[in-house]
């Protein structure tokens, strides 16, 4: 069903408040936002974006707004050059990421140490895993060692029948195991989340 120009015009505005801001925008905040003197139409709006399912009030939440499917879409905003400032852009399109995020037999792991700090993966960050059991040589993978030690290091098969689990870390040394103690419990997504994520 279609969203009339002010119910878009709204969602936008929550769109704002909830990306740019991390929380969603009182009554008051869409109001002052659309140019509304009063909250009446807002609470038209409101339940028009509602029965067409772009967002939900959770239960006992009256002052909180959830977006639908569109919570999920992040600007493309073109390409960079290597080496070159990019002074201001402009948003060609939204690319919608919530297969990315919400594909079946994915989780978070937190990481605890800083083996591969070189990668971006810094202690307590949060990273993107598929559960997954076979892995090509230089992914970087949760491996199961022994069947009791869990690590995530960027996996190699090597020519006698071994497995190279590489750190990103200079200071460290890869670790070669016989192939059948270790075993790949899930593929790097490629996506991390900051620590700060959590707070």
């Amino acid at each position: 069903m279609s969203m009339t120009k002010n119910e878009q015009k709204l969602l936008n505005v929550i769109e704002y408040f909830i990306t740019e801001k991390g929380y969603s925008p009182t009554y008051d905040d869409m109001a002052q936002a659309m140019g509304l003197s009063n909250r009446s139409s807002i609470v038209r709006y409101v339940k028009g974006l509602q029965s067409k399912g772009h967002i939900r009030i959770p239960e006992g939440k009256r002052k909180s707004v959830e977006l639908i499917g569109q919570q999920f879409t992040l600007p493309l905003v073109g390409k960079v050059a290597a080496g070159q400032p990019l002074d201001a852009y402009e948003v060609l399109e939204s690319i919608d990421v919530h297969s990315l995020i919400d594909a079946p037999n994915q989780y978070l792991l937190q990481i605890s140490g800083d083996s591969m700090k070189e990668c971006g993966m810094i202690d307590g960050d949060l990273v993107l895993i598929k559960k997954q059991e076979i892995a090509r040589d230089g992914q970087i993978v949760v491996a199961l060692i022994d069947n009791r030690e869990a690590t995530i290091k960027e996996f190699k098969v090597n020519s006698d029948n071994t497995v190279s689990l590489i750190p990103h870390n200079i200071d460290l040394e890869t670790q070669v195991y016989p192939i059948d103690k270790v075993s790949v419990q899930g593929i790097y997504q490629g996506v991390r989340f900051d620590k700060t994520f959590l707070h």
